[in-house]
């Protein structure tokens, strides 16, 4: 509650300040000032003036249009609002204040016009100049989406770049531009307003965006250097306009999230007795007690009525919304930006949590004196995250007893003959032996006897997920200012073709993060169980810190045709990292959740520092608009590496020839805008590899010696580690058309790129005999190449009343491992492989050959150690009459081939429809939980279509059901009916609809002159996937070396929203 009053008095000081700067502005429509004459310029982005742009007193009909030099002139009221709108830009309000002369008057292109000038590194360049990969996306579309997370917004809007998530409430996404380069961590390095913010933005809110490029090849990312192998998003907040009244927007939404229930069809109580009893009689086990077969009729019943469906029972509708109050505005040489936000989501699970909670306040400015522009950015952002008692992750749990899963897995796993609730597992004394050590037992869930279901060892999911407490809580600060000095008008040599600046960043961050885990003592049963000695407080403190400054020079010079942009500069990081973690054992009822409060208390500290030192360069050349050419390098020292070798150079290079403009161009410039052919190569680096890695260390007091016969003890280096570790290193070529058709209706981009990683970290084997405690040692043993084709095109119709826009985009992947250290050709993470010279991560098991459906078909196949009618078949790989271990092989990829999406927009008479979607082909998973439910042993609930099984002829000697046998324990060498095979790999080729949404924009007459560009919407999200995978999130976040395999990936929501905007 307190958090909420604060942020509620931060909105009203905010708006109370915007009135204060600018009383005029709301005080124009109260009084009318009298008429003056004013005069001005309009210009574009590079300050060429506008020709017949439209001047326009804002509610009046009184306008002019700009001369040959963009000037204009126009009799108006002192207090008046001009509104300025030319052909492909956006529009703008202008306050004239009673100024009789405006200064110029900038405007911004659109996004879809060649002119818009995008982001780049330490700079910007009109669109139509890049010759390097750069993507430049569609903000507007994005903020379309709820997510807590900027990153998840991308998904299907840019080629080549592929966005899988966990369905949890403020879950980072995984993030890969062209694919795995490399086998630490894949995601980008984000940067925001020209400041590099890592390789996580879940605390920043995606209405504060203004523009957002993405740059995947080496030409547009090397002046990152060290930091940009696996590329660079640069996200560009809002500003206030110069000369702009006080504009206040507000954006929200409010949504309900809920799980579609028939993914998974699980059995009911009747059909999992069936189940369970003819399991036992195949595996000749005893029918465990409250379970008996009905002789009359041959089937299994329960003891009682139970019938729990566990999904309705821990699944519930969560909640969503987001509320955002921008305030902006300028006057002649200062422009400001205040943003408020607040995002909350309340998960879908019964229990602690998954839930996220998030409040954003930034305040960005700016101030031109004579020839310094000086600018300032502050954001502050408080997170609460709720997790899940046990999630994916598989958190680890000292002294906890039995099968106790994820909270997800357990759900759809848990016996229906379970209750979920039963108010008499409070005390369980008479039923648990061990439960006389409790004061509250089970706490009134329902729970598993051993006399009644028998060896299951299963965990009641609502229980772990309402006793088990993990919180996050993260208090970010960042700070941010610049000055920007024109040297040239400093000195009063201005001139219109030749610009010198010096610009000065400094940024600081600061971000303190509080992990709390609570997990109390309870028992179930007899193997179920947390007992007294392992109940567990953890408190944990991160402190993160991080300081910068940038030096840059600029020249920017024109010599006729030619046009030159230099860039020079050196930059310097400095990180600390403070982390202080305490623990606590057994405390007493009732709880008071302080450390202190343990029996046994212990305490953990560390702190690091890491450093980066850089200087970097780059040349822009463009001559007549036709040729041009990029160079950059970058060289960078990073305290991560050894002192000899932390030094690296990063360089790159790229041209590009706009085709259209020679003299012999064939086609009129109305057909083809724009025909521009591009190419570049260059190269990056990694130091993402953590701190001290190279450094060799001492236990304290692991070794003994004998002195004099008496032991002493003391410390030694035992571990091997390669001292000489350097830079992961990338090289990148890229090749790439651009071309723009019909007056810029069309626009279309094809490249094909290869990226070729080297030095890559990993894990090599340690000789037996090097007398070292490691058995595996770190170092820069591997490489691979990933290649491939991106296209993207975009179709824009705005001439009609009725307007739309298409746009899609596809890209191919082709990965390839090269080397994976000396002497090692393989390695093998359980049913999955990587070899050199193949994918990685592809799986790996037996080659499926069907059922053996009589005692011949076991007879004429390789010997099956303890196979029965009924069972799985798989093939001899190796030719020795025997199935085992050594005839696994690779069975197919869980790399997605093709990725692309589809989107599109379409507006009549004040309504608009988008539509978002995207997917991914040629791609393979194995669902963890689709894979547990269709096994065929164990005591675990599971699929209805396992009850197919077990189908014998009359005689009883030919198996006729597709289903294997069932058994509840296996009795045979292996588990033959749960190999590993292609019986466990889906085909995950999916089309999903992303996102609908429908909105109206009402007229501006509707609200008088107070309120303006109200609009509101409807809309589904995750609304339907077109795919024959069973399982929830076929576009989860695999790992790198098990690419195909979800393990419990928790469900993305089915989301239904609806949402406001206006202005006043």
């Amino acid at each position: 509650m307190k958090k909420h009053l604060i942020f509620s008095a931060m909105l009203g000081l905010c708006a109370l300040g915007g009135t204060a700067m600018y009383p005029v502005s709301v005080m124009a429509a109260v009084a009318q000032s009298p008429a003056i004459k004013v005069s001005g310029q309009v210009v574009d982005e590079q300050g060429e003036p506008l020709l017949g742009a439209t001047i326009r007193v804002k509610d009046t009909s009184i306008g002019t249009t700009t001369d040959l030099d963009g000037n204009f002139q126009l009799e108006v009221p002192g207090n008046a609002v001009l509104l300025i709108s030319y052909v492909g830009y956006k529009e703008r309000e202008v306050a004239v204040r009673n100024r009789a002369i405006l200064e110029p008057i900038q405007l911004q292109s659109d996004t879809e016009m060649l002119e818009q000038v995008v982001v780049i590194g330490y700079g910007t360049q009109k669109k139509s100049d890049l010759t390097g990969s750069v993507a430049v996306v569609d903000a507007e579309a994005l903020k379309q989406v709820s997510h807590s997370n900027i990153s998840s917004m991308l998904e299907g809007k840019v080629a080549g770049v592929q966005i899988t998530s966990d369905g949890q409430p403020g879950a980072d996404p995984t993030v890969r531009i062209r694919g795995v380069g490399s086998f630490g961590s894949t995601a980008p390095l984000y940067v925001i307003d020209g400041v590099p913010m890592g390789t996580s933005i879940r605390d920043f809110s995606s209405n504060d965006i203004e523009t957002i490029q993405v740059l995947k090849d080496a030409s547009a990312a090397a002046i990152y250097g060290s930091r940009a192998a696996n590329g660079v998003v640069i996200i560009t907040t809002k500003r206030g306009q110069k000369d702009q009244p006080l504009k206040v927007d507000y954006n929200g939404y409010f949504g309900v999230d809920y799980i579609p229930k028939g993914v998974y069809d699980v059995m009911d109580a009747d059909q999992y007795s069936q189940y369970l009893g003819q399991a036992c009689a195949n595996s000749n086990t005893p029918l465990p007690g409250g379970y008996r077969l009905d002789s009359a009729t041959g089937k299994y019943h329960f003891q009682d009525n139970t019938n729990t469906d566990w999904f309705d029972e821990v699944f519930k509708t969560g909640i969503r919304q987001n509320h955002n109050v921008n305030l902006s505005g300028g006057s002649a040489h200062s422009t400001y930006n205040v943003s408020l936000d607040y995002f909350n989501q309340k998960g879908t699970l019964e229990g602690a949590g998954p839930n996220y909670e998030r409040f954003t306040a930034r305040v960005n400015n700016s101030m031109d004196t004579k020839f310094i522009k000086f600018q300032t950015s502050v954001v502050y952002s408080h997170s609460d995250q709720d997790n899940m008692g046990l999630s994916n992750a598989s958190e680890y749990v000292q002294g906890l007893y039995g099968d106790v899963t994820n909270v997800l897995r357990g759900t759809l796993l848990m016996q229906p003959t379970i209750k979920a609730y039963d108010p008499s597992t409070w005390v369980l004394d008479d039923k648990v032996g061990a439960a006389s050590d409790y004061d509250y037992d089970a706490y009134g869930y329902g729970v598993y006897y051993d006399d009644i279901h028998g060896d299951i060892s299963a965990s009641n999911p609502l229980l772990i997920n309402n006793l088990l407490q993990r919180n996050t809580r993260v208090d970010r600060f960042v700070g941010t200012a610049s000055a920007d000095v024109d040297v040239l008008k400093m000195f009063g040599l201005e001139n219109k073709n030749h610009k010198l600046n010096y610009k000065i960043n400094l940024s600081y961050s600061m971000t303190h993060a509080k992990d709390f885990t609570w997990i109390p003592a309870w028992v179930q049963s007899n193997r179920v169980y947390l007992a007294k000695s392992n109940e567990r407080l953890d408190k944990n403190s991160r402190d993160y810190k991080d300081a910068l400054i940038e030096n840059l020079l600029t020249y920017d010079g024109t010599f006729g045709k030619h046009h030159i942009n230099v860039v020079a500069g050196q930059t310097y990081e400095e990180e600390n990292t403070d982390l202080l973690n305490g623990w606590a054992l057994n405390f007493t009822e009732p709880y008071f959740l302080q450390l202190q409060n343990g029996f046994d208390t212990y305490s953990s500290s560390f702190e690091y520092k890491h450093a980066i030192l850089s200087y970097i360069g780059r040349i822009n050349y463009n001559y007549d608009d036709r040729y041009l050419f990029s160079a950059t390098v970058r060289r960078d020292a990073s305290s991560r590496l050894s002192k000899n070798i932390r030094w690296g150079t990063f360089p790159s290079v790229s041209l590009g020839w706009r085709f259209d403009k020679e003299s012999f161009f064939p086609f009129s410039t109305d057909v083809v805008n724009m025909f521009k052919v591009r190419g570049s190569y260059g190269e990056l680096g990694n130091e993402n590899i953590g701190e001290y890695v190279y450094q060799a260390v001492m236990s304290r007091n692991n070794m003994t010696y004998s002195f004099n016969n008496s032991l002493v003890t003391g410390s030694a280096v035992s571990a091997f580690v390669d001292n000489n570790l350097a830079w992961e290193k990338k090289k990148t070529y890229n090749v790439g058309i651009d071309l723009a058709l019909f007056n810029n209706r069309l626009e279309f981009t094809a490249e094909w790129y290869k990226n070729t990683s080297t030095d890559l970290l990993y894990s090599v084997r340690v000789p037996e005999q090097a007398g070292v405690s490691n058995s595996t040692v770190t170092m820069n043993a591997a490489s691979m190449n990933n290649s491939g084709f991106e296209f993207a095109a975009t179709y824009r119709n705005r001439d009609h009343a009725f307007k739309y826009e298409v746009s899609g985009n596809l890209s191919t992947l082709r990965n390839r491992v090269t080397s994976l250290g000396i002497g090692t050709d393989s390695s093998i993470n359980g049913a999955y492989i990587t070899n050199v010279g193949q994918e990685i991560g592809r799986f790996y098991g037996w080659v499926y050959e069907g059922i053996a459906r009589t005692q011949e078909d076991l007879d004429n196949h390789a010997t099956q150690d303890g196979a029965n009618v009924g069972d799985c078949l798989y093939k001899d790989v190796n030719g020795d009459g025997v199935v085992n271990g050594d005839d696994q092989t690779v069975l197919g990829s869980g790399m997605p081939k093709i990725n692309f999406g589809l989107n599109a927009r379409f507006e009549y008479k004040g309504f608009d429809l988008s539509i978002a979607t995207y997917g991914a082909l040629n791609y393979h998973v194995a669902d963890d939980i689709y894979n547990s439910l269709n096994s065929c042993y164990g005591y675990g609930n599971k699929d209805v279509a396992i009850l197919d099984a077990n189908r014998f002829s009359e005689d009883g000697t030919t198996y006729l059901s597709n289903v294997p046998r069932t058994y509840v324990v296996n009795n045979a060498s292996l588990a033959w009916n749960d190999l590993f095979s292609s019986r466990k790999i889906q085909n995950a080729a999916y089309w999903k609809i992303a996102n609908v949404e429908l909105g109206y924009n009402f007229p501006n007459k509707w609200f008088g002159k107070y309120v303006s560009d109200v609009r509101f919407y409807v809309s589904a999200q995750n609304l339907y996937t077109f795919t024959g995978y069973h399982g929830y999130n076929v576009d989860y976040a695999g790992g790198t070396f098990t690419p195909g395999y979800n393990f419990c990936s928790f469900p993305t929501a089915r989301t239904f929203m609806c949402g406001l905007h206006f202005t006043f």
